[in-house]
């Protein structure tokens, strides 16, 4: 089943929902942004009813924030900017200045964050248009300025992270070559045993850039694939990219790779 979301900002989503007879409007409501709810003839649908029952095939809803009405405000220590926003054009509101120059309004960049994480972006890039040709600015942010920049409060920065590590994931995924059968896969990530010493972090990860798996025996938390043409060197606990100076003992956990999960 595929239904559209309209966004406060008048922006429209396509989504694939599972018509499992059990499935309830909460699992959607959980790829959506924190203190979301959805509306259809002007009514909320509640969280606990049966997806099969809430939508039809092709069905527009409303994602409207409770969180809205609430004011943003940045931050202490974030660089402020006298541009105006680069989405609302606003100039009566405090802006952020983004590691490029540019300049938003909290609540324009959590929308902006959330809709082009709901699209399936790996990345947030800057939306500056820089020509009347419409090309973009399209620097990178790291994910802890934007959620400095957007104000967000914990539940947002766990939602958002998630959500953000889940689709860099998708993205590898696509972007790999898998040396093993999906069903073998899924075998050794989903039953790994965790490391020793650690509740959280799996033993057995399988390398972001060529998919093969590789397990975790002794060391830190820094790995290098043995691949022979791979040798990608990557955190074995965010499946980040490996950068100097970062305590990986610490970083932010990643989701399980190669999930069912939607």
């Amino acid at each position: 089943m595929k239904i559209r979301l309209n966004y406060p900002d008048l922006t429209e989503v396509e989504v694939r929902l599972s018509e499992r007879r059990k499935r309830k409007v909460s699992s959607l409501l959980k790829r959506l942004p924190p203190d979301s709810v959805i509306k259809r003839w002007g009514k909320t649908i509640a969280s606990e009813c049966l997806i099969s029952k809430a939508f039809t095939d092709g069905a527009i809803v409303e994602v409207v924030r409770k969180s809205r009405i609430r004011t943003r405000r940045l931050w202490n220590g974030v660089k402020r900017s006298t541009e105006q926003c680069m989405i609302t054009l606003a100039r009566d509101e405090p802006r952020a200045q983004m590691p490029c120059g540019h300049a938003i309004t909290p609540q324009a960049l959590c929308d902006y964050c959330w809709h082009e994480l709901e699209k399936g972006s790996s990345a947030i890039t800057c939306p500056y248009v820089t020509t009347i040709k419409g090309d973009k600015c399209g620097s990178k942010w790291d994910s802890y300025t934007v959620q400095l920049s957007a104000a967000m409060s914990k539940t947002e920065k766990k939602s958002f992270q998630t959500k953000l590590d889940k689709n860099r994931i998708k993205q590898q995924e696509i972007e790999s070559t898998n040396v093993y059968p999906d069903d073998i896969m899924i075998s050794l990530l989903h039953k790994s045993p965790k490391l020793r010493g650690c509740s959280t972090a799996l033993m057995r990860r399988a390398c972001p850039k060529c998919w093969s798996v590789i397990e975790h025996v002794a060391g830190c938390l820094t790995m290098t694939c043995q691949y022979p043409s791979c040798q990608y060197r990557f955190c074995f606990r965010c499946l980040g990219n490996y950068v100097s100076g970062i305590d990986h003992n610490r970083c932010h956990q990643a989701p399980l790779q190669f999930s069912t999960d939607e």
